[in-house]
């Protein structure tokens, strides 16, 4: 016959209280992991439309426009609701009844705020058929809703469309964009 073991009360809230212990050390952790996960994720949508975006140009050998959309219809809105990709023929910026709609991209489970700084201050991306920006240079910054700077991600377009992620070069836990200043939300 088996014994059965019992614990004492003491016992149990003793091992209680180690476990709420060890969950209150490792909230704050897992809450920046989902916060760093989020804005990786959303960074490297971007990185993906953008990607797509240059080459339907240069498979299409025109134009392709990649805007922000709220509707997935036309250019307009917040970055943050949505990336239209579609081929612009003449170069309007507008989906006309011979252009074709690539992809609409939207960022699931997005809490934060996403802004295009450009050479010219234009809210657009062109592609030419050749996969070069149309003499637009500028990046993409994701901020948390949060507004922790820690978990702020940069993506930096030159005008040859070549995509690269701002780093932190100086170890200080904040990214720095290309001129080496850290990123600010």
């Amino acid at each position: 016959m088996r014994s059965l073991t019992a614990y004492s009360l003491f016992e149990l809230l003793f091992a209680l209280a180690i476990v709420s212990i060890l969950v209150g050390i490792a909230a704050p952790d897992f809450q920046g992991l989902v916060e760093r996960t989020r804005s990786d994720r959303t960074i490297k949508l971007l990185e993906r439309a953008i990607e797509m975006a240059r080459i339907a140009a240069i498979s299409s050998q025109q134009i392709v426009t990649l805007c922000r959309s709220r509707d997935g219809g036309e250019c307009g809105g917040q970055w943050q609701d949505g990336v239209l990709i579609f081929r612009d023929g003449d170069g309007d910026r507008e989906i006309d009844d011979d252009e074709i709609l690539i992809r609409w991209v939207t960022f699931p489970g997005y809490e934060g705020q996403l802004r295009w700084r450009a050479f010219q201050n234009r809210q657009y991306l062109q592609f030419t058929p050749q996969g070069f920006t149309r003499y637009q240079n500028g990046n993409f910054t994701y901020c948390p809703a949060d507004g922790d700077e820690r978990h702020a991600r940069q993506l930096i377009i030159n005008r040859l469309a070549r995509v690269r992620h701002a780093q932190d070069s100086d170890g200080d836990g904040i990214q720095e964009d290309s001129r080496g200043r850290p990123l600010r939300c």
